[in-house]
């Protein structure tokens, strides 16, 4: 089953996809043959292995149609994001920059001081004067 008929009967949001597929319909109904080709770019890489190896378990997994719209997505991967970097900033030990910003992400400059200014006032509290 290519990943087009796997697609069939979902509402796909997305705008690069909803084009890709309409292209592809448009051209496959002129008489043009397209194949699409899987190419294993990550083989060897145990983290891209590790995805792969959970993207293949959940092929026996009941599908269920659902819409889910990019703005619905996109603050659910940018949380899930946040807090992976969050994880690996804890792990980062002898790291001076931590105790001035023990948080990653959702630091805003403040408005009363330049960038230079700042980067200035941070080079200060970690030792670099």
């Amino acid at each position: 089953m290519s990943c087009l008929q796997a697609s069939s009967g979902f509402e796909i949001e997305l705008d690069l996809i909803q084009r890709f597929m309409m292209d592809y319909s448009t051209l496959v109904e002129n008489g043009k043959t397209i194949a699409l080709c899987w190419i294993p770019s990550g083989v060897g890489i145990s983290g891209n292995e590790q995805a792969d190896t959970a993207a293949k378990s959940a092929l026996s997994l009941c599908v269920t149609a659902m819409k889910i719209t990019d703005t619905d997505l996109i603050p659910c991967v940018t949380k899930l994001i946040s807090e992976k970097w969050q994880q690996f900033w804890n792990c980062c030990t002898g790291n001076k920059l931590q105790a001035i910003r023990p948080t990653v992400g959702g630091r805003q400059q403040k408005l009363c001081l330049s960038r230079r200014d700042e980067a200035v006032v941070n080079r200060h509290g970690i030792g670099h004067t």
